[in-house]
């Protein structure tokens, strides 16, 4: 007999690449999702998956049962959502979120949230915006919110939440604070996050524009502490202004001057076309049109 755990169990391998991995995500022990791999196995009566080095990867017969495990799940998922309608949200909500937003705008979202929705497990996750819809298309997350990297609409639904300056920040001592005149060589540091980032592309693709170089590139993947490098002359950076706001307002950050700096970025709230939308997901979605188009 076909059981949904263990179909749900497929999903998280064939996502996570690794028993281990599918188990920390799924929240069992490895020995659990291995017997539930072979509990499906059987049941369909051909092997899905085989190791392929480190990974688990899957067989021919795998790849045609991958596609159709997620449009069992769904509809599995729209079931449960006809039952929750007219009632309280519930169940588990999934939420991948680029880590500015996360860190300086949904704090008042997610304790509303949790007021008004107490039987949701809410689970957020900081990924890059690139990932965010590779998640949603593969089932991975129920929402997405990030800014537009040209998120392909073919299986997405997505929903404006506004549109956000990012801006030049320096120490206030930074010497060297002209990017506008093309040609330089400038002896200083750009310090950022990951080569994926959204800002970090945008600024990269203005400078060589401008035939303007640097130094080196000194990458790291915590917001705040990139700030703290940044305030200590360390180099400059290219971030949300409401992610600097405090710094900014205390003089420890100051914004530079050049045409880059300013420019708006939109922000989106996405989520799978072929999702049945659970009141736990209209929730968290009308908070945060609630909180993003609030000022500040």
């Amino acid at each position: 007999m076909l059981e949904l755990k263990n179909v749900k169990t497929f999903l998280a391998v064939a996502d996570q690449g690794s028993y281990q991995k599918a188990a920390d995500f799924l929240g069992y022990t490895q020995s659990t999702v291995t017997v539930q791999i072979h509990q499906l196995e059987q049941s369909l009566g051909v092997p899905l998956l085989e190791r392929v080095g480190r990974r688990m990867v899957l067989t021919q017969m795998g790849e045609q049962v991958l596609s159709q495990s997620r449009q069992l799940l769904q509809l599995a998922q729209q079931l449960e959502a006809v039952g929750q309608k007219g009632r309280e949200a519930a169940g588990t909500l999934r939420v991948d979120m680029a880590e500015t937003l996360l860190c300086y705008r949904m704090q008042p979202v997610i304790q509303k949230f949790r007021r008004l929705a107490p039987q949701v497990k809410l689970v957020i996750r900081s990924r890059n915006c690139m990932k965010i819809p590779e998640n949603l298309r593969a089932g991975v997350c129920d929402l997405g919110v990030g800014y537009d990297m040209g998120w392909s609409r073919d299986v997405l639904q997505t929903r404006p939440l506004g549109e956000y300056e990012i801006i030049l920040l320096a120490a206030p001592e930074f010497a060297h604070r002209d990017f506008t005149t093309p040609n330089q060589r400038k002896p200083v540091s750009l310090i950022t996050d990951e080569p994926d980032s959204l800002f970090r592309r945008r600024l990269e693709d203005y400078l060589r524009e401008r035939s303007i170089a640097l130094e080196e590139t000194i990458e790291l993947w915590s917001i705040e502490t990139i700030k703290r490098c940044v305030m200590s002359n360390l180099g400059f950076t290219f971030l949300p202004r409401f992610a600097a706001r405090d710094e900014l307002d205390a003089g420890q950050l100051v914004e530079l001057p050049a045409p880059i700096s300013g420019i708006r970025c939109p922000v989106l709230c996405a989520w799978h076309k072929n999702r049945w939308v659970t009141p736990a997901m209209e929730l968290f979605r009308q908070l945060l049109e609630e909180r993003m188009s609030a000022p500040g």
